[in-house]
């Protein structure tokens, strides 16, 4: 009896935390994103109580298949992904230093996905896992291109009680939202799902005194 109380306990914790965890890609890993608009969030800023009140924005039932809502559609953000290099010269006398930056071959579209919501691969793109993938691209816009390979050499200078910072910065697109999955016009699924596409990407250098 004490091994199956344990059993149910484990079983509603786990029933739980799969609502709250969230599959997520690099960019949630941004030291910085702003939105243009101050209405905007991102999925995983999502409050319950506002998870809960888009969720009973869906009220349309289905025989079969994914309803979803769009909360926040084609909201341009700008974000410092991170920073590179850190060179600090507290010295009297000017310093060079040659450099080399590479950005990495990558999608420019990431996902993002809460509850019943989940992501899979598609050879070597992601996709949301089952018929809710093709609601939400005939909903919202996005699309499996890749970036390429680029390699970047400079010389940077250092003057005397200054430092410089080279950081990886640049802009996008966020689409985000819930979803409710019907069963014989039961809801048997729920979660929230997001998008995210890499419009601009770029390396800026900060130069500042030593404080």
């Amino acid at each position: 009896m004490k091994k199956l109380l344990i059993g149910l306990i484990l079983l509603i914790l786990s029933c739980y935390i799969s609502l709250v965890f969230i599959e997520a890609e690099e960019y949630q890993n941004y030291q910085e994103i702003v939105f243009d608009s101050d209405d905007a969030k991102l999925l995983k800023d999502f409050s319950d109580k506002e998870y809960k009140s888009y969720l009973k924005k869906l009220k349309k039932k289905k025989f079969i298949g994914w309803n979803i809502l769009i909360v926040n559609e084609e909201e341009h953000v700008e974000f410092v992904s991170e920073t590179k290099l850190k060179i600090y010269n507290d010295g009297f006398s000017t310093i060079k230093h040659d450099i080399s930056l590479s950005t990495k071959e990558e999608t420019k579209y990431q996902l993002s996905a809460t509850g019943s919501i989940k992501i899979t691969a598609d050879g070597k793109f992601k996709k949301f896992k089952g018929s809710i993938d093709a609601n939400i691209k005939a909903s919202v816009s996005y699309s499996s291109v890749k970036t390429t390979n680029e390699t970047y050499e400079f010389e940077i200078i250092v003057d005397p009680l200054t430092y410089v910072k080279i950081m990886t910065r640049g802009e996008g697109i966020i689409n985000n939202g819930v979803g409710k999955y019907y069963l014989f016009w039961v809801n048997t699924k729920s979660g929230g799902w997001e998008t995210f596409t890499l419009t601009t990407e770029y390396y800026e250098i900060i130069k500042e005194r030593i404080s």
